[in-house]
């Protein structure tokens, strides 16, 4: 027979911690809010801990009802903090409430009224049902993270069956007032899922946070915030450190930028750049990577392309932008062009550096040849 009572206050303290170790984290990054919704749930599950022990204790009908009605309520915090785990937009509060309501109306007045056992039931039901959705929302986007989102799934999943099973051998039983907390396998087994699940889910969680945070900090040196593009590095560890003959670089430069930004001030100048990061994303193909290379310079790297594929593209971004109409926030409207510089690889393999600087030297040829035009380099058959 297990310590009922020690092991559900070691998983209120185990909780306590989890969940200040998880407030800790969100204010050092405070828009994670799924940390928040987390650390209420668990909040909510510690204090139907304390208002169970205190019914089993005592016996006490107020606790519970209250530990009847806290602990779907946290339930429904862990699934709306999955929900916000993967879409930053959703709004916990209005699910919560659009959940928890309609049971908080009824389930704690069955408890209170002796039907206690329907009131546990009830209770169960719920909670099964929104552990066991937030497992499947975790099983649907696993491949972000196999092993630890993998591991949520599966302890969410787990426990939320778990719970299933107290209400179902409430059920089997014809339990439907008992005046005391039910004593089964059931609960014995679902007594020690929950505190496994809650310090497994709890270390996976924060295991999760740290793997997606290092991923943001990494794309975050790997782009350009202005553009939205990939910056040098980025670029860099986007391609190989060699270009063969059938691969490109197009380096593309705006016409009389610092005149725009002399005219119109930075903020339009800004506003010119992140157009033409736009345009590169909307005229270039998909599979190239693009990068802002500084100041009004951008590079587009083509692979598997033919001299006369590569100009056409580099002539398309060129049109498609020359003919974007730029407004300014005092309503002048004025257009930009820009120019372009092809060149290639070469049969043996050439290092991006060379081929790129090849590139620039075709745009300032461009330049000097009356701008909004694409010429290309020297074409290398052997290294």
């Amino acid at each position: 027979m297990f310590d009922m009572t020690s092991m559900l206050l070691g998983a209120a303290v185990a909780g306590i911690g989890l969940c200040m170790t998880m407030l800790s984290m969100w204010s050092a990054d405070r828009t994670a809010y799924y940390k928040v919704g987390w650390s209420i749930g668990v909040g909510f599950l510690i204090l139907h801990v304390f208002a169970y022990w205190f019914y089993a204790r005592g016996g006490y009908l107020v606790a519970g009802v209250l530990a009847c009605a806290l602990q779907p309520i946290g339930a429904a915090y862990l699934y709306v903090s999955v929900r916000q785990y993967f879409d930053e937009g959703f709004k916990p509060l209005e699910r919560v409430l659009r959940v928890s309501l309609p049971y908080l109306l009824f389930v704690p007045a069955i408890f209170a009224f002796g039907y206690d056992g329907v009131a546990l039931m009830l209770q169960n039901a719920l909670t099964a049902t929104l552990l066991i959705s937030g497992g499947i929302i975790y099983m649907r986007r696993w491949r972000e993270a196999p092993f630890e989102i993998g591991s949520l799934a599966f302890l969410y999943t787990v426990t939320g069956v778990s719970f299933a099973l107290c209400g179902l051998v409430l059920l089997a039983n014809g339990q439907w007032s008992i005046g005391y907390p039910p004593q089964n396998w059931a609960e014995e087994i679902n007594t020690v899922i929950s505190i496994l699940a809650l310090t497994g889910a709890g270390a996976m969680t924060l295991s999760v946070d740290q793997s997606r945070l290092a991923k943001r900090n990494q794309l975050s040196a790997m782009s350009d915030p202005l553009s939205g593009l990939l910056n040098r590095r980025g670029l860099a560890s986007a391609r190989p450190g060699t270009l063969l003959a059938n691969e490109a670089v197009a380096l593309f430069d705006l016409d009389h930028f610092k005149r725009i930004n002399d005219q119109y001030g930075h903020a339009v100048g800004d506003q010119v750049i992140r157009r033409f990061a736009d345009t590169l994303r909307e005229e270039g193909r998909s599979t190239d990577p693009k990068a802002r290379l500084g100041g009004e310079e951008f590079a587009v790297v083509m692979a598997d392309v033919s001299p006369q594929e590569a100009r056409g593209v580099a002539e398309r971004i060129l049109a498609a932008f020359a003919a974007v109409e730029l407004i300014t926030a005092a309503g002048e409207r004025f257009r930009v062009t820009a120019s372009a510089g092809i060149a290639f690889g070469s049969t043996n393999g050439e290092p991006i550096e060379h081929v790129m600087a090849r590139a620039d030297s075709a745009l300032y040829a461009a330049k000097r040849n009356g701008r909004n035009r694409v010429e290309s380099g020297e074409l290398r058959l052997a290294s």
